[in-house]
């Protein structure tokens, strides 16, 4: 078996713009996007950072195969490598050259030939990056794309990730989301606005739920604050000591895990039901940020 890592995307001044790019056609295991640029300063923070890059979307004819916003994408890296993105030179210096590196998997574990987005033709598979210029706490930007292919493999399946943007429901207490049929679930991914505060106890969502048939499956009701604590199990949770240091990464999530073992004993199986759908017991009123990582199979 071999690899092939090819830069697509090479020093592209940062611009406030949607900019599509062609994909290579063989098998395909990820996607390597990386900003960098200068500190304006001071230290620009991870949230400030991540705010360049809006959404990152590949599309195969027209087909959404990974949708996501950059933070969607920082927590799915985080869930999947058990590791924080990439984020260099985090000192507070003016004019330090800096960047930033989200992975876009196409499989669980990456250079798996068995689990990679399969091969296409020439103009199928499209990268879409919408992007804002650098300002304020980052200037000078560039913008630079690798991808790595896996020629010859024959994958039997490949990740999926889409986020679905939850509108506020317009009360709080349960807020019920259909999820998608016919494929393994492996986890979903609930970003949320309202997180730990001062002299406050009440999270954007309280509880968590699923049903499949409109029967309780899998996490019959799981306190927000116990599911936030199971990160243990997937990422460094202690990012520092004292509040100068920054908050836990990513903020704001909490993650519905089918794969805790992240061995495949229990995904979420759709295919062939009625209904399958995330109860979420809403304790603020507002928008929620969804992902959701599916095995397709091929």
């Amino acid at each position: 078996m071999e690899f092939l890592r090819t830069n697509i995307i090479l020093d592209r001044t940062s611009a406030t713009e949607v900019y599509p790019k062609d994909l290579p056609i063989n098998p395909l295991s990820h996607l390597i996007v990386t900003m960098d640029g200068f500190n304006v300063t001071d230290e620009g923070t991870l949230a400030e950072l991540l705010a360049f890059i809006n959404t990152i979307t590949v599309t195969h004819s027209g087909k959404v195969v990974y949708g996501m916003q950059s933070e969607d994408a920082y927590a799915q890296n985080c869930y999947l490598f058990g590791n924080r993105p990439v984020l260099t030179g985090k000192l507070v210096t003016d004019n330090l050259n800096r960047s930033l590196s989200l992975i876009i998997p196409f499989g669980r574990k990456l250079y798996n030939p068995e689990e990679c987005y399969p091969a296409t033709r020439k103009g199928e598979l499209t990268l879409t990056l919408d992007l804002t210029a650098l300002a304020t706490s980052w200037d000078n930007g560039v913008l630079n794309v690798d991808a790595v292919e896996l020629p010859g493999a024959t994958p039997q399946r490949y990740l999926k990730s889409t986020l679905q943007t939850i509108s506020a429901p317009g009360k709080t207490g349960p807020n019920d989301i259909g999820l998608p049929i016919g494929n393994q679930i492996v986890a979903m991914c609930v970003r949320m606005t309202s997180w730990y505060a001062a002299a406050a106890s009440t999270l954007g969502v309280e509880y968590v739920q699923t049903l499949v048939n409109n029967q309780q499956f899998g996490i019959a009701y799981a306190k927000s604050q116990c599911l936030i604590g199971e990160n243990i199990l997937l990422f460094d949770t202690q990012h520092g000591a004292i509040a100068a240091q920054g908050l836990i990464q990513p903020a704001h999530c909490m993650f519905v895990d089918f794969d805790p073992n992240k061995d495949g004993q229990f995904f979420l199986e759709t295919e062939g039901k009625s209904s399958v759908t995330l109860r979420l017991d809403m304790g603020v009123d507002e928008a929620t940020n969804l992902s959701i990582y599916e095995l397709v199979k091929v």
